[in-house]
């Protein structure tokens, strides 16, 4: 059944790939999934507070730009400088909606009430509601005396039940990035490169920092050579010996673990 407050099409996987369909109701639970962090949900605590999330006016705060973002999974997930929000769907805020599609589902029904009441959390202030408006993440014809309202039966509920993932509040995509890894997704939770370029040289930044150390260390070991004291020391020429091929050696074996990496990242894709 489609409906007015509803996006016009919504993207889901089919048998050869994504495919677009009309939006409906059928395909909320789509919409409003959290499966990819439900799945890692024991692991969340290393990315994040079991708190309810800051207000929309503290991410400013923070200089923190607000990416609207229609992935329920990128949700309050932040990264240095941005914080990803899904724009509140209109449907949350029609009550007939909720009687007639998600009262009866106890799985979408969490979903839902999960979202909304995050957004009860980013939304305390007008200040926050501005910003909210000015981004596109609630709609423009929304009054702050209705917000008011919408809020108060929001946190009137007495033990509503929410979706697990909205025990969490804000979730640091670096962190988020490593679970991924560490459970063998070589994408991690949200590839964060554009291109193969850019992700050579985000990955090889690194190494320019270590270059500068490892320059000092060869100078100050140049400098000992030349000393008394160290001169005639086997250990100490030794060790000169060793640090020099491993400066020359170690530079190399990185870049080249670079290039597998992205050599591995192209063919994977």
């Amino acid at each position: 059944q489609t409906m007015p407050y509803l996006p016009a099409s919504y993207r889901i996987n089919g048998k050869h790939g994504p495919v677009l369909v009309a939006a409906s109701t059928a395909h909320i639970k789509g919409d409003l999934s959290v499966e990819k962090l439900n799945k890692i949900h024991g692991w969340l605590q290393l990315a994040g507070l079991p708190i309810p999330p800051r207000p929309l006016n503290y991410q400013r705060a923070r200089s923190r730009e607000i990416t609207a973002c229609e992935d329920t999974n990128l949700h309050l997930v932040w990264a240095p400088g941005r914080m990803f929000l899904k724009p509140l769907p209109q449907y949350l805020l029609v009550e007939q909606f909720w009687q007639d599609h998600l009262v009866e589902d106890r799985q979408l029904y969490e979903l839902a009430f999960g979202l909304l009441l995050s957004y009860v959390a980013l939304i305390q202030y007008p200040s926050d509601f501005a910003i909210a408006q000015d981004t596109g993440l609630i709609d423009d014809d929304l009054e702050w005396d209705e917000w008011v309202d919408i809020a108060a039966k929001v946190l009137a509920q007495t033990n509503p039940g929410i979706n697990k993932r909205y025990t969490y509040g804000e979730l640091r995509l670096s962190r988020l990035n490593k679970i991924f890894w560490a459970h063998g997704h070589l994408k991690g939770y949200h590839f964060p490169y554009q291109t193969y370029g850019e992700m050579f040289k985000a990955n090889i930044a690194p190494v320019a920092g270590a270059t500068v150390y490892v320059a000092l260390v060869l100078t100050a070991m140049q400098v000992g050579l030349a000393t008394h004291a160290l001169a005639d020391s086997d250990v100490f020429h030794n060790a000169s010996y060793g640090f020099a091929v491993f400066s020359i050696l170690a530079p190399i074996g990185v870049a080249m673990l670079v290039l597998l990496l992205i050599l591995v990242y192209f063919f994977f894709n």
